[in-house]
């Protein structure tokens, strides 16, 4: 997304609250400006970004995002927990929503991080208004979207499948601090 009103890019990691952020600034699909930047450091479009425009994203605790995506797509959901690890997605709206790391689409392919800022999914609203108030932008309380309804993320998890998950988001693991909690 973009917000020229306030200067700024938000990088769209999915099942991240990007809806209730692109929301939060007044910006609805089918706008141009709602995907704007969505593929951060994949996108065709990175090179093009205008200079002084604030880049942030969202980041999640790889644990939780895996089931909130993992309940929230219908071609999975009633599948177990063991059966969507066996056969990941690999490519597409499956994939973006699932299994492509937090890391894909913040760092470049040199390492260096696309954006100047993350809020975190587990302090949102708190990093928002932080967020709202350093772009000069009044506080809003954002709005539920999209949110998947699950029990809370260990309850699906065994060790096999908790480490599976570990493994397969090692690097937003390292990259963003999480840990499997509880």
């Amino acid at each position: 997304m973009i917000s020229h009103e306030y200067r700024c890019i938000f990088i769209h990691q999915r099942k991240c609250a990007g809806t209730s952020i692109i929301r939060a600034f007044g910006i609805e699909p089918p706008s141009p400006d709602s995907h704007y930047g969505n593929d951060g450091a994949l996108g065709r479009d990175v090179q093009d970004w205008p200079d002084g425009y604030r880049v942030f994203s969202v980041v999640r605790n790889p644990w939780d995002r895996f089931v909130s995506g993992w309940k929230y797509l219908p071609t999975l959901r009633d599948k177990s927990l063991r059966e969507v690890l066996a056969d990941l997605p690999t490519e597409g709206h499956d994939y973006r929503h699932l299994t492509r790391p937090q890391s894909a689409i913040l760092f470049d392919d040199s390492g260096r991080p696309v954006f100047h800022e993350l809020l975190r999914f587990e302090t949102l609203q708190a990093d928002f208004d932080r967020l709202c108030d350093r772009l000069g932008k009044p506080r809003t309380a954002l709005p539920r979207a999209k949110a998947s309804k699950h029990d809370d993320y260990r309850t699906y998890y065994d060790e096999r499948t908790r480490d599976a998950v570990g493994d397969l988001f090692l690097q937003d693991v390292v990259n963003f601090d999480y840990a499997f909690e509880g």
